[in-house]
């Protein structure tokens, strides 16, 4: 099975129930033992971070940046310090 995306290419993220956002292939990830679906690091401008997510939640973007609203970032809990 080969990679449906490049490394560098911009592509548009659509998981359950969000909204569509641009980001950009970092890495294509080992293929697992009997894996269904291929697996992608991507990362978008307005995130510190990157996320691992499944290629059935890509597809190609033609769009241009500012069609794209920005996700919401995660909220990383912070434990109460005792």
């Amino acid at each position: 099975m080969s990679f449906k995306f490049a490394i560098g290419q911009a592509v548009e993220y659509k998981p359950a129930g969000r909204q569509t956002g641009l980001f950009s292939v970092v890495r294509q990830m080992p293929e697992e033992f009997q894996a269904v679906d291929r697996r992608y690091r991507i990362k978008s401008d307005q995130e510190g971070f990157e996320r691992n997510v499944l290629e059935c939640d890509l597809s190609a973007s033609d769009k241009p940046v500012d069609a794209y609203q920005t996700f919401a970032p995660l909220r990383r809990g912070g434990g109460a310090h005792h």
